[in-house]
């Protein structure tokens, strides 16, 4: 079986990591070749996973690969747009790759490629999407690294429970389908079943807001006031969102989805008085007390890679999980890599102690992590599975 672990050895407290490889056989046979369209550069540019998946690759390749072959990894820049995913993943197509990625949040051009990759019966990855579309759209090509939003949004709505707030509106809006729209309502939903209210829905047009006023003198204007929102959007936007509400007097929670897991958020929302205590957002994972994504993200950093949050995790476990399917399958075959996949049970990740996909609509079932803020800077608060998944509850 071919493992892939994190070893307290002398070089990992020098600051070094260890991947081995054990009891795997050296055999010859074809590279697994990934290819991934990223957004190296543009507005998704800060929720990319691609450059965890170098890191983790170069790890690898330096143990020996998988199977006693190689790693080859193909990454280029789609620019965060559409257009340009699909076409580099056409060529990435051409190429024989057996996994091809779109690393993107939004479904708008992980579909198109999901689709393209169907016609060569090659899996589609994504390091973070996150949206119920993928799994609902008939493709059967597919996996993601990402807890559905569903499960994003029921984590955060337990946590907000736990916290005290209990009257809540939410910010919706259609910019980026069921993310900006579904998710808020997805945390109403399950922070209602805890004993909360949505008091209030605002709706807002898009990206890029830098005057939230209109929407703040509304919530003044509320009576009772609300003691928290919820929004799935991007920074700066929500830094500024917060910024704004702080500066405007009112000390509420704010509550957010993965979107908020950009290291600039806390700076441009004004600092540790506007986020500690009151700002918390459910993520992928989170480095911390030595844990196997700490270790990995310490050992990339010795390398010069730059942390972009838990995406970089995301990345790492794209290059793990894709390995394991080639040893469990004992090929580097498209189709036998992810009926392994679906099939095994938790798989060692990560991001999480372990991922398992083996639910009929083969999304990731792992640990949330509920992220809040101390002194300015983000911590852990808490690591649960949600005690409920809307949705996809029968």
């Amino acid at each position: 079986m071919l493992t892939t672990k994190l070893l307290a050895t002398t070089a990992v407290a020098a600051g070094a990591l260890a991947l081995v490889i054990a009891n795997a056989p050296a055999s010859a046979g074809d590279p697994l070749k990934i290819g991934i369209s990223a957004s190296i550069s543009g507005e998704w540019a800060p929720y990319t996973g691609a450059h965890g998946l170098r890191c983790m690759t170069e790890l690898m390749n330096e143990q020996g690969g998988v199977n006693g072959v190689p790693i080859e990894l193909s990454v280029q820049d789609n620019k965060s747009d559409p257009a340009i995913a699909i076409a580099q993943a056409q060529e990435m197509l051409d190429d024989g790759v057996t996994a091809v990625g779109e690393a993107a949040i939004a479904s708008d051009s992980l579909i198109p490629v999901s689709q393209l990759a169907a016609e060569y019966d090659t899996i589609t990855f994504s390091a973070v999407n996150t949206q119920i579309e993928m799994f609902e759209v008939g493709l059967d090509n597919y996996i993601t690294m990402a807890v559905p939003d569903p499960f994003n949004a029921s984590a955060t709505a337990e946590v907000a429970y736990e916290l005290g707030a209990r009257r809540v509106v939410l910010f919706l809006s259609d910019v980026y389908g069921t993310w900006t729209r579904n998710l808020p309502e997805w945390f109403g939903d399950v922070f209602g079943r805890f004993g909360g209210e949505v008091v209030g829905r605002m709706e807002y047009p898009g990206f890029g807001i830098t005057d939230w006023s209109p929407f703040i003198t509304d919530l003044k204007a509320m009576d009772p006031m609300p003691d928290s929102i919820h929004i799935s959007s991007i920074n700066p936007d929500v830094g500024v969102l917060i910024r704004q509400i702080r500066a405007a007097g009112l000390d509420i929670f704010v509550f957010g989805s993965d979107g908020f897991d950009d290291p600039t958020l806390p700076e441009v929302a004004g600092g540790a008085p506007s986020v500690d205590g009151t700002v918390y957002f459910a993520t992928h994972g989170f480095a911390t007390g030595g844990n196997a994504l700490e270790m990995f993200q310490n050992e990339c950093v010795s390398r010069g890679y730059e942390i972009n949050g838990s995406f970089f995790g995301l990345g790492g476990d794209v290059a793990q999980i894709l390995a394991k399917g080639v040893e469990l399958a004992g090929s580097t075959d498209s189709r036998a890599v992810l009926d392994a996949l679906t099939t095994a049970g938790p798989i060692e990740a990560t991001s999480a102690p372990s991922i398992d996909f083996t639910n009929r609509w083969h999304y990731p079932s792992k640990e949330v992590s509920v992220i809040g803020f101390k002194d300015g800077q983000p911590m852990l608060h808490k690591a649960l599975v949600p005690a409920h998944s809307p949705h996809y509850e029968e």
